[in-house]
């Protein structure tokens, strides 16, 4: 291990962190690829350790786990996340990925809460191969990995939804080109997340972002002009925040500077450099004493003029952000159909016919959502019929159940060397179970399951947020959810609250149906579900879910990270 000079001529060891610096100091990965495209075709073995642990990260690369989550090893096989911009995805595009799946990946991949997609199984002699055919169709996985900026998320409607504010797709693009073009923010302290949308409904979550950027209404300010409220500081792992809104609006022209701006001021803040598990742009407020009023000056600094005055935009009324079914575009005879993902997990074969339809049937587009679901946009009526029957044939239903729509699901220990408890069977599984105990359930609502802490599926923002842990029972360990109710975004926006605590996963379809039977019996009007729980309270709501099961005596020791696959 290197070691460092200090007083008196004695040496001290290098940290953890302060190799990881290092190491991102002395090489930018971004200009490394052709140096790790050769090391790769020399199979795993020859892949340096600090390149396997570190700079395969920013391009999208993790080791992927043997199985057994936090409690076993890395296999020989590796995750690679696509890069995919605000989710637009041409169907030569989708087709690439879906064939990429069938030939490399074991025919799997996932759609992510950030409108990735990701392969899984790669095996090291491949990935050069892999990325070069992404690259030939016009997609990369640079920075969707790694302590940089990760994919920009926008409306997956954008240009199409009748409702929107401003059709904010090309100025995702633009931040996304200028935040990856020179080099300025390969090395921040940790991941990077920017949300830039026109969305009158938030689909993309800003409010989780490090810095989001949501249209105003048209004529708010009494012109003609296209302006966007700012908010900084989101994020959830954790230690979760709702991004902080500042008094200020950005004309849209200045919507890059001040997207690189606020990067600028993420990258030179080294006090978020000194650990870890505190590196995000949020601790500059929970932990260094930061207000906005300060970030709003140190950015005006950094942009040399000053942002004009505005009340924060207004979030929108709370409502379940998923695109599911027909609806009519702004566009005139026109229709985008969403379909249902369970838990965000396809097939080669699906994602081919969701390719082949989109070009026959439709407009050769097609939008990866926040909710870990597909979109197609620009369908002729004429052609509505024909392109539900192809996805219901394989298994991609325009029509879902409430709890298939609302269900989404990190990795898990399939997959993920950080995850304590399966989620990805565990939650096609309790669908399937929620949907025989509450046929035609009439309000959908978020289940997010997470494998670990650190809530790459989002557990505190859902209605019930599921966070894995171990559960002691008689037969030993197995696996079980801690229980987090009354999560949400929008108006009155709101984290999840633990209400009971080490749930065996067997015994959550039962404790759920019960929890759901008194919503629906006790709900007042239209009362939405996270509502219902601040009304209710915890001690009601424990009653209704049960008694604790026996906690584990199995010491978990979970690997907290802000910077793994989100």
């Amino acid at each position: 291990m290197p070691v460092r000079p200090c007083a008196f001529g004695q040496t001290t060891m290098e940290t953890k962190v302060q190799k990881h610096e290092r190491l991102k100091r002395e090489q930018n990965p971004w200009d490394e690829l052709p140096r790790l495209w050769e090391a790769m075709r020399g199979g795993l073995g020859a892949i340096a350790p600090e390149d396997l642990g570190t700079r395969l990260r920013w391009w999208g690369l993790y080791t992927q786990g043997d199985g057994a989550g936090a409690f076993g090893g890395a296999a020989p096989y590796f995750m690679l996340r696509v890069r995919i911009p605000n989710g637009l995805l041409t169907s030569p595009q989708l087709a690439r990925i879906a064939s990429l799946a069938r030939r490399f990946g074991r025919g799997l991949a996932d759609v992510t809460v950030r409108q990735n997609i990701q392969l899984h199984w790669l095996e090291t002699e491949n990935l050069p191969t892999v990325m070069q055919e992404l690259a030939d169709v016009g997609l990369t996985t640079q920075s969707a990995c790694g302590d940089d900026p990760r994919n920009l998320t926008g409306c997956p409607l954008a240009g199409v939804d009748p409702t929107e504010y401003a059709d904010a797709s090309a100025l995702t693009l633009a931040v996304n080109r200028g935040l990856l073009t020179g080099g300025d923010f390969y090395n921040l302290p940790r991941k990077f997340k920017v949300c830039v949308s026109g969305c009158a409904h938030w689909c993309p979550n800003p409010e989780i972002n490090d810095a989001a950027f949501t249209a105003h209404p048209p004529g708010a300010f009494g012109d003609r002009e296209e302006w966007y409220g700012l908010r900084v500081g989101g994020g959830l792992s954790t230690t979760p925040m709702l991004a902080k809104a500042l008094p200020v609006r950005v004309h849209r022209r200045h919507v890059p500077a001040v997207a690189a701006a606020v990067a600028g001021l993420f990258r030179d803040r080294d006090e978020l450099r000194q650990n870890r598990a505190q590196a995000r742009l949020k601790f500059l407020f929970l932990k260094h004493g930061w207000t906005e009023e300060r970030f709003r000056l140190e950015i005006e600094e950094r942009l040399g003029f000053s942002l004009p005055d505005a009340a924060p935009d207004v979030p929108p009324a709370p409502e379940f952000r998923d695109h599911a079914g027909v609806h009519a575009q702004r566009q005139p005879d026109l229709f985008y159909a969403g379909m249902s993902v369970l838990r965000g997990r396809v097939n080669a074969d699906q994602l081919d016919e969701v390719a082949a339809a989109a070009a026959e049937l439709a407009g050769g587009e097609i939008r990866a959502t926040a909710m870990q679901s597909l979109v197609i946009p620009h369908i002729p009526a004429a052609n509505v019929p024909a392109l539900a029957a192809r996805l219901r044939q394989v298994g991609l239903p325009l029509d879902a159940s409430a709890f298939r729509r609302g269900v989404m699901s990190c990795t898990g220990k399939e997959f993920c060397k950080l995850a304590v408890t399966e989620t990805k069977a565990f939650a096609a599984d309790l669908v399937e179970e929620l949907e025989r105990r509450l046929p035609g359930f009439p309000v959908p609502l978020r289940v997010n399951l997470n494998g670990c802490p650190n809530s790459c599926g989002q557990h505190w923002i859902a209605d019930v947020g599921l966070q894995g842990m171990r559960v002691k029972t008689p037969e030993g360990s197995v696996d079980g959810f801690d229980v987090y109710l009354g999560g949400g975004l929008g108006a009155g926006a709101t984290l999840a609250r633990k209400t009971l605590g080490r749930v065996r996963a067997s015994e959550l379809p039962e404790r759920l149906e019960a929890l759901f039977r008194c919503y629906l019996r006790r709900r007042v009007g239209e009362e939405l579900f996270r509502d219902f729980v601040l009304r209710v309270g915890n001690p009601a709501l424990e009653a209704v879910l049960g008694q604790l099961p026996a906690a584990s005596e199995e010491l978990v020791q979970v690997r907290t990270r802000e910077s793994v696959p989100a």
